[in-house]
């Protein structure tokens, strides 16, 4: 699970003292957090892809709105593999499948094999301990790598998608004075 916990006091001292005078401040955190979460989803999305980044988008939500703390978090598996980067290992299968044609971009080996095209193994010298093979289909005696097969990778670039914590904040001031203004208005 990957969680931002924004806390006014530690944000922005102007914030947390516009929150003081409020009655009630859930209110607006509450606004504020689902702005939050609309960037990272729309940020999410424009990433781009067939489903992972959707299904990224989706899982954002704002959380528990205390008197001066909201969270805005998400539950999927890669949120903070994604923004941080890091190491990749295979859990519930033997290894991972990663792409290495253009035939293989964005698919699954399961679609291959469930298209009527057999797969197999080409295994390697065993040089690399995490490196079990080559997953590809062999037509007209030649053999189509379409994915390489490793047990961990290496290390995964970060690819950020979460709203940097000066967009959180910004996000707040707007949304502070969008409430100043709803109140000069119904005086």
């Amino acid at each position: 699970m990957f969680k931002a916990d924004i806390s006014l006091r530690d944000l922005d001292a102007a914030l947390g003292r516009f929150v003081d005078r409020l009655e009630d401040p859930r209110p607006f955190l509450t606004v504020w957090g689902q702005r939050t979460a609309k960037q990272a989803r729309t940020t999410a999305r424009g990433k781009g892809g067939r489903h992972f980044w959707g299904d990224m988008a989706r899982s954002v939500q704002v959380g528990a709105v205390s008197a001066d703390t909201m969270s805005v978090h998400t539950k999927h598996v890669a949120a903070a593999q994604k923004q941080f980067g890091g190491v990749i290992e295979a859990k519930k299968a033997k290894a991972l499948t990663i792409p290495i044609s253009d035939e293989a971009k964005g698919k699954r080996a399961s679609e291959f094999e469930s298209g009527g095209r057999d797969l197999f193994v080409l295994e390697t010298d065993g040089s690399d301990p995490d490196l079990i093979g080559l997953l590809g289909y062999s037509e007209d005696d030649e053999f189509h790598a379409l994915f390489v097969l490793r047990k961990r990778t290496r290390r995964q670039d970060p690819d950020p998608w979460w709203p940097e914590t000066a967009q959180v904040g910004l996000f707040g001031l707007q949304e502070a004075a969008t409430f100043v203004q709803r109140a000069l208005d119904t005086i």
